[in-house]
C-alpha cells in the first residue's frame, strides 16, 4: 500500500507515517430526536453529556475524538464499544447513548437523530491526513492520487 486517507484526534501512533495534511473538520453529538437537547441551537459543551453514555469504536477516550471530554476535565463512560458506523446510529436511536459524528459523515445520519455541533476551545477536533511510509518514495502512481485527493478535499467547504 501506497498511501491510506486517515484520521485522528492528535494522539494517534503515527510516527511512522509522513502524514500529508487534507482537512480539520468539527464533529457533532448524535442524539435521539426525542432527546432534550435535539432542538438546541449553537454549540453545546462537552461537559453537557458528561454523565451520558458513550457509543464509541474503542473502550478508551484518551487519543480519540473523545479527546475534547478528556480536555475539559472528565472521562466519558463508553459503554458500548462498536466499530460499525451504521450500528453506531442504531445503538443512539434505540436510546442506548450517544456518539460522534464528523462533519463529513453528517449527511449520511439516520432521519431518527438529531446532531448538535460540538463547542471545543481545543484543537481541530478531527484532522485527516494521506499518509505514506516516512522515509519512502511515493510511485508516480501515489503522487497523481495524492494531488486528486488534494484537490478534492480542497473544494470541501470549511
Amino acid at each position: 500500500m501506497d498511501l491510506a486517507v486517515v484520521s485522528t484526534a492528535g494522539r494517534a501512533p503515527l510516527e511512522s507515517y509522513e502524514l500529508h495534511h487534507l482537512l480539520d473538520e468539527p464533529l457533532y453529538v448524535a442524539v435521539p430526536v426525542g432527546h432534550p437537547l435535539a432542538g438546541h441551537e449553537g454549540p453545546v459543551p462537552p461537559g453537557r453529556f458528561a454523565d451520558a453514555d458513550r457509543i464509541s469504536g474503542g473502550p478508551r477516550p484518551e487519543g480519540t475524538h473523545l479527546d475534547a471530554a478528556v480536555r475539559q476535565g472528565f472521562s466519558p463512560r463508553v459503554a458500548h464499544v462498536v466499530g460499525e458506523w451504521t450500528a453506531k446510529q442504531g445503538y443512539v436511536a434505540a436510546g442506548l447513548g450517544i456518539t460522534l459524528v464528523p462533519a463529513l459523515a453528517a449527511a449520511s445520519v439516520r432521519p431518527d437523530l438529531a446532531l448538535l455541533g460540538v463547542l471545543d476551545e481545543g484543537a481541530p477536533a478531527r484532522a485527516a491526513y494521506a499518509a505514506t511510509l516516512r522515509g519512502r518514495s511515493l510511485t508516480p502512481a501515489a503522487s497523481a492520487f495524492l494531488d486528486a485527493v488534494r484537490e478534492a478535499t480542497a473544494k470541501i467547504p470549511a
